[in-house]
């Protein structure tokens, strides 16, 4: 197996990784999105894309997300065809070295709940759970819209300093990471980042994407830690749905599975429970 390492992916390449993404969603009820880009890691100049061929066909590929310096996350996948001959091990094999001897601590690998084949193999080889993370959705025709309190508003180009700000207090991260993130974030033509202000003080973000024009995913909600625990999380959920339940028909969110008090907020919004996905521990 010939193994390609980069961190931009040519139009063909992406063309491959679909089309054999494709083929594993057609053999296992796959939901995950598949994110092909480097913007939100942490340094975009090392190898996240990991390609291996026989001859011109893709036969498997492996996917690193570092948006810190502390953690990175691998999703891969192997063509229904080909499995149980070592190509995801030398897609590791070849990865980790590029992780394993910088800042970062842990390296975990993701499977989706409905993915028996990643279940095999992930159990015998990294049998480990760190973490789990839920995917829950609303039905937009259940919400019934309610008075909420404080603004929510788009960044502008006024705000974006202050978004930077928000964000690095938020997320506990530096400044430049937040400004990296949000520069991404702005620059996608399917997403929004929002502020979330109340009596004209800013304390709290987060962003939607819209997977297409029925579903909407919400990422990175936060609120500044000193208004944690006045219901504000609450209330800044109930102006983003006021807005997205009548534009979309679905939206979606994730949660860690220790993270039990946003859990039980999403739920208390009317939230449940779609998918699981399972985060295996890879240490170095």
């Amino acid at each position: 197996m010939n193994i390609i390492q980069c961190n931009v992916l040519t139009t063909e390449q992406k063309q491959h990784m679909e089309a054999l993404y494709a083929l594993c969603c057609i053999q296992e009820p796959l939901k995950q999105e598949l994110f092909l880009g480097n913007d939100m890691n942490v340094e975009p100049e090392k190898p996240c894309f990991f390609l291996g061929y026989e001859e011109v066909e893709l036969v498997s590929f492996l996917t690193a997300f570092f948006p810190t310096k502390e953690e990175v996350e691998f999703t891969g996948f192997t063509h229904p065809e080909q499995r149980r001959r070592g190509y995801m091990t030398s897609l590791i094999d070849t990865a980790i070295p590029h992780f394993s001897h910088s800042t970062y601590t842990q390296a975990l690998c993701i499977r989706e709940k409905g993915s028996q084949s990643g279940e095999e193999y992930l159990s015998k080889r990294y049998p480990t759970i760190a973490r789990s993370e839920f995917l829950l959705e609303l039905k937009s025709n259940v919400w019934n819209s309610s008075t909420d309190v404080g603004t929510l508003t788009l960044v502008t180009m006024q705000t974006k300093d202050a978004a930077v700000k928000i964000l690095s207090e938020i997320f506990e991260q530096e400044e430049e990471i937040s400004h990296q993130h949000l520069h991404f974030l702005l620059s996608r033509p399917d997403g929004q980042v929002y502020l979330y202000w109340v009596g004209g003080v800013l304390i709290g973000t987060l962003n939607v994407h819209y997977l297409c024009n029925e579903v909407a995913m919400i990422h990175a909600v936060g609120i500044h830690k000193d208004y944690r625990r006045r219901g504000y999380g609450y209330q800044m959920m109930i102006s983003l749905l006021n807005t997205l339940t009548q534009r979309t028909a679905l939206v979606r969110l994730e949660v860690e599975s220790n993270n039990a008090p946003a859990f039980a907020l999403y739920q208390k919004l009317g939230f449940y429970t779609l998918n699981r996905t399972d985060y295996h521990a890879m240490f170095f």
